[in-house]
C-alpha cells in the first residue's frame, strides 16, 4: 500500500476536492483506496457519507490512540474498490494531546497494508499532530496551492515541515511536488506568480494547473468526480484538466 499525503498550511487551496478526485480515480483504475480524513471540517468524510451518519466505524481520532496488533477496527466501506477512516468531532482534540501521540498513526495504517493498494490522507489546513502525523505515515506528499501570498507563504512553511518530518521520523517520505490550483487564467498576477514559481522550482510544479471551475465544486457537492458524465464546455474542460492532474500524480507516486 502507497499512502499518499494531501498536504498544505493553509486553507482554501483545495485539499479535499483532489483528495476524493484522486480516490475516485483509483476505484476507477481498479485500485483498493483507503481515504482517511484528518481535517475537522470532513469534507472528504462528507462526500462520501451523510453529514450526520453515526456509523463511521472507526474515525480517524481513533488512529491517535496507542496501537494494539490485531486490535484495529477495519475501516468503513463505502463500495468494492473504497474505504473510508472519516473525521469525527474527536478529530480535533488531537492537537491538545502529548506529542507522542504523532506516531501511533502510522502503525494503524500498516496494519492494513495488505488490505488496500492506496492510501490518501487529507489534512488540515496548519501545522500542528495531525500534519505531522500524517507525513510520519505517508510515503508522498503532494501539495495544491492558490497563486496568492498567504498560500505561497503556506507552500514555503510546508517544505520546511517536510524536511524537518524527513530528518526525524520518515526518511522515505517523497515530495511529489506542487499543484497549481483554482488558477484565475485571466489574472495577470496569478499567471506571473505561476511563471515565476516554474522557473524558481522547475519539476516541483507539476506540468498542469487546475483553473477556477464551477463545475468541479458542483461535482464534489452532487458526490461524483467531475468527469462523469460531463456536459457542456466548462465541465468538459474541467474533466480532462482534473484527469490530467491526477494521472500525473499517481504516475509520480508510482516511480
Amino acid at each position: 500500500m502507497k499512502t499518499l499525503v494531501i498536504a498544505n498550511q493553509k486553507g482554501g487551496v483545495g485539499k479535499s476536492t483532489l483528495a476524493v478526485h484522486l480516490a475516485w480515480w483509483a476505484v476507477k483504475t481498479e485500485r483498493r483506496v483507503l481515504v482517511v480524513d484528518f481535517d475537522g471540517q470532513a469534507n472528504s468524510t462528507h462526500t462520501f457519507v451523510d453529514a450526520d451518519s453515526s456509523t463511521l466505524g472507526l474515525p480517524s481520532s481513533g488512529l491517535f490512540a496507542p496501537f494494539v496488533s490485531g486490535e484495529a477496527e477495519a475501516p468503513l466501506k463505502i463500495n468494492g474498490y473504497l474505504s473510508l477512516i472519516g473525521a469525527d468531532m474527536g478529530i480535533n482534540d488531537v492537537e491538545g494531546m502529548s506529542l507522542d501521540t504523532i506516531e501511533y498513526p502510522s502503525s494503524y495504517l500498516q496494519s492494513y497494508r495488505e488490505d488496500f493498494d492506496l492510501c490518501i490522507i487529507d489534512t488540515p489546513p496548519n501545522l500542528g499532530r495531525r500534519l505531522l502525523a500524517a507525513l510520519i505515515a505517508g510515503d508522498a506528499v503532494i501539495s495544491p496551492m492558490a497563486l496568492n501570498g498567504y498560500s505561497i507563504d503556506g507552500i514555503v512553511d510546508l517544505q520546511r515541515t517536510i524536511i524537518a518530518v524527513k530528518n526525524k521520523y520518515n526518511p522515505r517520505l517523497k515530495n511529489l511536488g506542487i499543484l497549481p490550483n483554482q488558477v484565475n487564467q485571466r489574472s495577470k498576477t496569478q499567471i506571473a506568480r505561476l511563471a515565476e514559481l516554474r522557473e524558481t522550482l522547475g519539476e516541483m510544479v507539476l506540468p498542469f494547473i487546475l483553473p477556477a471551475r464551477v463545475a468541479v465544486s458542483d461535482a464534489v457537492d452532487r458526490g461524483h468526480p467531475v468527469w462523469f458524465k460531463a456536459q457542456g464546455q466548462s465541465s468538459v474542460k474541467a474533466a480532462k484538466e482534473m484527469k490530467a492532474v491526477v494521472k500525473e500524480i499517481m504516475a509520480r507516486l508510482e516511480k
